[in-house]
């Protein structure tokens, strides 16, 4: 793990040790770090996995901050069991290691709502709206298709639900599957006439 990915998520641990032992007053340095110390023993149980399954593991310091933020509070004192729990529940939820069935899976329509729901909430920077010219134009292809041809306007309503995180309908799955099976048969097509 880099160096800089070690210290986010040492400082993450940090940010839990204080907010459970805020009850207490301003806890000194030793007994914070004491304390992060072992949450950061508990994150790092999750990095073999979570290398083998994505680029980086920094997702571990995002759900261990979610933890200091949401699920912190000062009753829970130097225990760590909670810390345990919480962090176990947030990797599964981001980083999945065991399969679902489908009655199990329904659960997680309701946790995307949930996450569409937070995210709504979440101020934007103006930075992130802004649209450059070069994205205009994109923009505007996208819509003069989406006008000229039904299934591109589907498409693009597809991938609106897709980037917000509503839940996909039956219908929704089922356009998202022909989709992915079309597209490498479109691919070549669009080759041999030199659209590509």
């Amino acid at each position: 793990m880099a160096a800089s990915v070690e210290i986010d998520l040492f400082n993450a641990c940090k940010e839990v040790a204080r907010r459970v032992l805020w009850q207490n007053g301003a806890a000194s340095s030793d007994v914070v770090e004491t304390l992060a110390g072992k949450f950061l023993a508990i994150a790092e149980e999750h990095q073999d996995f979570v290398r083998k399954q994505r680029e980086t593991d920094v997702v571990i310091a995002q759900a261990v901050r979610y933890i200091a933020h949401v699920h912190a509070i000062p009753p829970a004192g130097t225990d760590t069991q909670w810390f345990r729990n919480a962090l176990a529940v947030l990797m599964e939820l981001a980083v999945p290691n065991t399969g679902l069935d489908e009655e199990v899976a329904q659960f997680l329509s309701y946790v995307q709502e949930g996450i569409r729901e937070s995210l709504a909430n979440v101020s934007v920077s103006r930075s992130a709206m802004r649209i450059e010219d070069e994205d205009a134009a994109e923009i505007s292809r996208m819509q003069d298709a989406g006008i000229e041809y039904g299934v591109t306007s589907d498409l693009l309503d597809l991938i609106e639900k897709l980037f917000h995180g509503d839940p996909l309908t039956e219908a929704d799955q089922r356009f998202f599957h022909l989709a992915a099976v079309a597209a490498p048969m479109t691919r070549p097509k669009r080759a041999a006439k030199g659209l590509e």
